[in-house]
């Protein structure tokens, strides 16, 4: 027999399984170092696939085995073979073992179960395995065209595929052979040739996958593609700001730069990018384009940036992009907990509005202009004070110099990364002050039966102190030792405020004057004066 070639030897070194891939058992042996080798050379007439074992133990090898099994690891052994130790002692020595696959019966992967038992009782496993193929080649393999590009993107390729059985005899033709990789797949003839049609595939290849007792093989085509530029254009037709985002939606087109002028650019990826180029660059969506090369995007951004469109390079073509401009989108704000106080308040006393300022996902807004605003009617507003948000937020705002009747509210005017915020108006009702001077029941101390006198003196404030007139105010009675007062009496008040009532000394008790109010004043103070009746 003649000595190996080059590819016989390819052919031997691409069956050599290292021990790397090998799984050690669970079983605790003193087994160690533990390697198998399996050779297996194609082209050799004899077909023997040939297992090497190397073992150290300190107890001594006992036994070593293999159990061969046919396409998967769990399936039957098919056979068991013996090893016999050719080298070295039981304590540290190489057994080996010869196997003749059959492949008509069993092609293509066999695995192998190695199984080295020590004197301790143990069992070690390694695992390897052999693929039992003929070497398959693809002979006077062409393609054509040899430049593609998107006008012109068919490709045709020829071949041949051939098996050798060993290295005595010369290769022979592989009918049915199923070939893959471009186009459609295709059967090869009584011959072992076949022809095959590929579009658009920038690097065309004919494919024989390893089948039955075939193994596989790949041929590249020597195709060159001449990529074409591609124009692409968009515009913002629509955005809908809402609630922190804004809804966008942006329509274009993609064309690339054919021989005979523009050409459409259909299930071209075409993607919205927001500040395309910087570290905070980030990709809203994408899409294919339609037949026409047209394409629409819809997707919602949550912050202002650059936006623009892209398409990436593909096999035949170069991407490109368009600038769209800024795209500006404003975070949501809110007033957190705000109130406006008092709802009822004096003539010309002081209003309170206090809270916070947040946006939508409540992060503070510090040093922000905020507005306290008052109309009469809720239409014309005219800004009452203004203040500037604290670190946290906090909003204190007043004004002290209420004389109307009308609507409160707070706002904030926005930026350009806020959007603006109004509060619900809130109506406060403006009342005249009042207050009861000079209040007296006497005499003190008074005998029983005789005439006690109730006066005092109401005033209301308006721009300036001045007598109530024309008054009611009750009178009430709380008698000594009792936590209930009794209304007694109402009175009117004279022209000059003064009001005045007597009644019949019966016990001890505490006397109190009040004016509850009214639609434009507020009730007075409540004074008392306690009358000891003896």
């Amino acid at each position: 027999m003649s000595r190996p070639g080059k590819a016989a030897k390819a052919s031997l070194a691409a069956i050599t399984l290292a021990a790397s891939a090998l799984v050690p058992s669970v079983a605790r042996a003193d087994a160690t170092d533990v390697t198998v080798t399996t050779t297996f050379d194609r082209l050799d007439p004899a077909r023997v696939a040939t297992f090497e074992v190397t073992v150290k133990s300190a107890s001594g090898v006992t036994d070593v085995r293999a159990n061969v099994r046919y396409a998967s690891s769990t399936a039957e052994p098919y056979a068991t073979i013996p090893f016999t130790r050719t080298a070295g002692t039981d304590n540290d020595g190489v057994w080996h073992a010869e196997f003749h696959p059959d492949i008509q019966a069993r092609p293509g992967a066999n695995g192998v179960e190695v199984l080295v038992t020590t004197a301790d009782g143990a069992t070690t496993k390694r695992n390897t395995g052999f693929v039992d193929c003929y070497t398959t080649t693809i002979q006077g393999f062409t393609s054509a065209p040899a430049v593609i590009d998107a006008d012109h993107p068919d490709v045709t390729l020829h071949g041949r595929v051939m098996l050798q059985k060993s290295r005595d005899v010369e290769p022979e033709p592989a009918p049915s052979a199923r070939v893959v990789g471009a186009g459609p797949d295709v059967t090869t003839g009584a011959d072992g040739s076949f022809v095959q049609q590929a579009s658009g595939e920038a690097a065309p290849r004919s494919e024989v996958p390893r089948q039955g007792a075939l193994c596989g093989v790949t041929v590249h085509a020597g195709t060159t593609v001449r990529k074409q530029a591609t124009v692409t254009t968009g515009q913002i037709v629509s955005i809908k700001p809402y609630a922190d985002r804004a809804d966008v939606v942006v329509r274009g087109r993609v064309v690339r730069q054919g021989a005979a002028g523009a050409v459409p650019v259909p299930g071209q990826k075409v993607s919205a990018v927001l500040d395309a180029g910087t570290p905070g660059a980030a990709s809203l969506t994408s899409d294919a384009t339609a037949a026409d090369g047209t394409f629409e995007l819809r997707f919602t951004a949550s912050r202002s940036g650059a936006l623009s469109v892209a398409t990436g390079d593909t096999a035949f073509l170069t991407g490109g992009s368009a600038d769209l401009g800024r795209l500006q989108v404003r975070r949501t704000t809110r007033f957190d907990n705000l109130r406006i106080l008092p709802q009822t308040v004096g003539y010309d006393a002081l209003l309170y509005a206090y809270g916070y300022l947040r946006d939508y996902s409540s992060v503070s807004l510090p040093d922000r202009p905020v507005l306290l605003e008052f109309s009469t009617d809720k239409k014309t507003w005219k800004q009452a004070s203004t203040v500037r948000t604290e670190d946290n937020g906090a909003i204190y705002l007043s004004d002290a110099s209420l004389k109307k009747d009308g609507y409160w509210r707070v706002r904030f005017a926005g930026g350009p990364k806020y959007a603006p915020v109004v509060s619900a108006p809130q109506y406060v009702d403006v009342r005249y002050r009042t207050w009861i001077y000079s209040f007296n029941a006497s005499p003190e101390p008074v005998k029983k039966g005789k005439t006690i006198t109730v006066k005092g003196q109401l005033f209301r404030y308006m721009d300036k102190q001045m007598p109530g007139p024309n008054a009611p105010v009750s009178l009430y009675f709380q008698a000594k030792g009792s936590s209930k007062w009794t209304q007694v009496a109402t009175v009117k008040t004279a022209s000059n405020g003064w009001f005045s009532k007597t009644f019949k000394a019966s016990q001890d008790g505490t006397w109190r004057a009040s004016y509850n109010g009214s639609a434009a004043y507020l009730a007075s103070n409540k004074p008392t004066d306690y009358v000891d009746v003896q």
